[in-house]
């Protein structure tokens, strides 16, 4: 698991760094499973639990373009996106 901050990000002034307005109340598990890629804290600790440790911050750019420009915006499901990123790493 890495351990990247939010200054590392590459998008770090383009994401919410709170709940959007778009978030109703958390409700468990959907949420744990859903991943909202605008707010930025979702962002950075799904990036930390899917890049290892030890890997540089180009890593961490280069998950956060393949979220941004390339994984289409109806996949919001985290196992979705694992597969997808694992796809076109």
């Amino acid at each position: 698991m890495a351990n990247f901050t939010k200054t590392q990000m590459l998008y770090e002034d383009q994401y919410t760094w709170r709940r959007d307005g778009g978030d109703g109340p958390y409700i468990g598990k959907i949420d744990r499973d859903r991943l909202d890629r605008d707010e930025g804290y979702e962002v950075l600790d799904f990036a930390n639990s899917c890049l290892k440790s030890g890997v540089g911050v180009e890593a961490l750019h280069k998950f956060e373009r393949l979220l941004r420009e390339k994984l289409p915006s109806n996949v919001v499901m985290k196992n979705q996106i694992i597969d997808f990123l694992n796809k076109n790493w």
